[in-house]
């Protein structure tokens, strides 16, 4: 049986996450402590105490994802005797699936997701961007966005592959108004994401910049498993620094990251971040194996029902 952990990006976050462990588990306690005196970042009072809108900035929302995904990572090693032969992190879940592999340093790991976060919002703070959840095909989407820009003479980048129907587009507020109006005459559904700039886009060009710099300075280890990239979609082979550095303006090719798991023989599939995001996602869409998420104790129940049956078998 082959498993792997899977971590999500922005759009996971909620308010109490990750409050469960921390009241649970000293260790979790001293993590938070640790990060809120190093960083001068109260990350207990942001995760559990703030109103939802604080929380979902960009620039608090991928750190606080990030943290309570790492702990639930290890909370799950400490309750599961499973070592995964596939890690992958949808976005900013590539950098936690990166630290949980052992590429990353935990440290490392949260001087680049702070600032990752904080660049991102810098864009966001300064655009007039937004993205465009389409339910259809990519190819479909694809021949519609091709076709619009060179009416239009506008820019729209697919910014999210995410399953077989369902695609995210980027671009600025203007555009995505008038492509939401053409896709919607097609009678293509069509959903505003609730965020603040054109991720995954040439929009994101100066923090990408900004960011590879900050990347050139990091000495990445070996993985101890498999860990596949948003941008190629395979797995890294000694060049992270190349495809990490392309992420920030790259579609997430999360569909096609499943299905490489899927060719590989993956079995189980293990949603380690919070609000099961990831497990909702797949549900529409996975042609063969199981998605379980981590925060639900049925699922965990599951887990446990699989590894007996494994053990005795």
């Amino acid at each position: 049986m082959k498993f792997a952990m899977l971590f999500p990006g922005q759009g996971a976050q909620y308010v109490s996450m990750g409050k469960g462990l921390y009241e649970k588990f000293d260790w979790v306690k001293k993590i938070y402590q640790d990060i809120s005196n190093r960083f001068a970042l109260d990350l207990y009072k942001l995760s559990c105490e703030s109103d939802l809108e604080y929380l979902t900035r960009t620039d608090h929302a991928q750190i606080a994802i990030f943290v309570v995904s790492y702990i639930n990572y290890l909370a799950f090693l400490n309750e599961f005797n499973i070592r995964p032969a596939y890690m992958a992190g949808h976005s900013l879940g590539e950098f936690t699936a990166l630290a949980a592999s052992g590429a990353l340093s935990f440290e490392e790991s949260l001087e680049l997701v702070l600032e990752r976060g904080r660049l991102m919002q810098v864009e966001a703070d300064k655009s007039q961007g937004g993205m465009l959840a389409v339910k259809a095909s990519y190819d479909n989407v694809n021949l519609i966005c091709n076709e619009f820009m060179e009416q239009h003479h506008s820019k729209i980048s697919i910014s999210n592959y995410n399953s077989a129907n369902q695609i995210v587009l980027s671009g600025d507020s203007d555009t995505l108004n008038i492509i939401e109006k053409t896709l919607e005459s097609n009678g293509i559904l069509t959903t505003r994401l609730n965020v603040g700039a054109a991720f995954h886009s040439s929009y994101m060009d100066m923090a990408s910049s900004e960011f590879s710099s900050l990347l050139s300075n990091i000495n990445f280890s070996t993985p101890n498993c498999e860990v596949i990239s948003n941008v190629s979609s395979l797995p890294y082979r000694g060049d992270i620094y190349s495809l990490l550095s392309k992420q920030m303006v790259s579609t997430v090719r999360w569909h096609e990251t499943i299905k490489y798991l899927e060719g590989e023989g993956v079995d189980v599939y293990i949603d380690l971040g919070p609000k099961s995001i990831l497990k909702g996602m797949m549900k529409r869409s996975l042609g063969k194996g199981k998605v379980y998420s981590y925060e639900d104790e049925e699922d965990k129940v599951l887990l446990n029902q699989i590894l007996n049956k494994q053990e005795q078998s």
